[in-house]
């Protein structure tokens, strides 16, 4: 395979920033760690749902605790590739086309790594949106490897904004006060008929747009 320069030094200074930039950041998420940490006293895996567009915090927050995500299987998702791993998350590589036999292999690799203790990080409306648009695969993921969803939602301070990406993807910037907040968890029955899917996937939908709102609002308090 012919050596991509620019590619090489893009996920070299993306890691870089992500290095520099997290331990600065401070973190309110005493709430959604308990949350979390209670299930996995529990034995049981977690599926934090959230949009793409905030999918920065989700590695140093959840660092070198037996992660993994599902990445786009792109030149883009090598960069995001590669600060997945610099933190010990585990990384599926799957395209935008549930056909595809790599996607299908690996989402099966991912659901067994749930059922295997892991836990998983899964924006909603990824690899390529549209825009907080859900796509219903979690669903099915969820019930297969009987991980417990949590809506997830999150917030900075201050931030970056890239408006002309699909996801409008935002960068924190250091120092910057960074809020998680979580809603109802759900654990789906592996016997869910398949009638009530749709109506699983629209309350999912409707608690993480809710989950991020709270972050928001949190954000908007005087001190912070």
């Amino acid at each position: 395979m012919r050596f991509n320069f620019l590619q090489f030094w893009k996920k070299r200074l993306t890691v870089a920033y992500f290095r520099l930039t997290a331990p600065t950041l401070r973190l309110d998420c005493a709430a959604v760690e308990a949350l979390v940490d209670e299930y996995i006293r529990q034995g049981k895996s977690v599926l934090f749902c959230i949009w793409h567009e905030v999918s920065f915090i989700g590695f140093p927050w959840f660092q070198h605790r037996n992660g993994s995500a599902l990445i786009e299987a792109s030149l883009k998702g090598d960069v995001l590739a590669a600060v997945a791993n610099y933190y010990g998350f585990k990384d599926f590589r799957i395209k935008d086309d549930p056909g595809d036999t790599q996607t299908v292999r690996n989402t099966i690799a991912f659901i067994r790594h749930l059922r295997g203790g892991g836990h998983g990080t899964i924006a909603l409306d990824g690899p390529n949106g549209p825009y907080r648009a859900a796509k219903p695969g979690f669903v099915q993921i969820a019930k297969k490897s009987g991980a417990v969803i949590i809506p997830g939602g999150i917030a900075y301070s201050h931030k970056i904004t890239f408006k002309r990406r699909w996801d409008r993807y935002q960068l924190p910037l250091p120092w910057s006060k960074v809020v998680l907040a979580a809603n109802k968890p759900l654990e789906l029955p592996p016997d869910l008929p398949a009638e009530r899917e749709q109506a699983v996937y629209d309350e999912i939908v409707a608690e993480v747009n809710k989950a991020m709102l709270d972050a928001a609002e949190r954000i908007k308090k005087p001190g912070v």
